[in-house]
C-alpha cells in the first residue's frame, strides 16, 4: 500500500481502527506505514489529553480512557520499532 493509500486514514486514525493492534497486525501495511499511522494516533491522543486538562473535550472519551489508549498505542509503536532490523555486525 502506498503513502497515498494510507492518507485517508491519517485524518482520524481512531475513526478507522478500533484498537492499535488492528494497525500493528494488518498485513496490508508496511512497517513504516504502521508506524506512521500509530504516530498520528499518538499525536491525536496527546492533543485530546491537553484539551481534557483544559476542559475543552466536549462529550468524547474520558481522560482516563484516552490515557489508556495512548499507552496501548505507545506500546504498539515500541514493539514495531523494536522489530527494526539490526545493522551489519562487526566481525573480526
Amino acid at each position: 500500500m502506498t503513502t497515498q493509500d494510507i492518507g485517508h486514514f491519517l485524518g482520524d486514525v481512531s475513526l478507522h481502527f478500533k484498537h492499535p493492534d488492528d494497525i500493528a497486525s494488518n498485513r496490508d501495511f508496511s512497517r513504516q506505514q504502521k508506524i506512521k499511522l500509530l504516530r498520528q494516533w499518538e499525536h491525536d491522543l496527546q492533543l485530546l489529553l491537553v484539551a481534557s486538562e483544559e476542559n475543552m473535550t466536549g462529550s468524547g472519551a474520558s481522560q482516563g480512557q484516552t490515557g489508556e489508549t495512548l499507552k496501548v498505542v505507545v506500546d504498539a509503536l515500541n514493539d514495531l520499532e523494536a522489530e527494526r532490523p539490526a545493522g551489519p555486525a562487526k566481525v573480526g
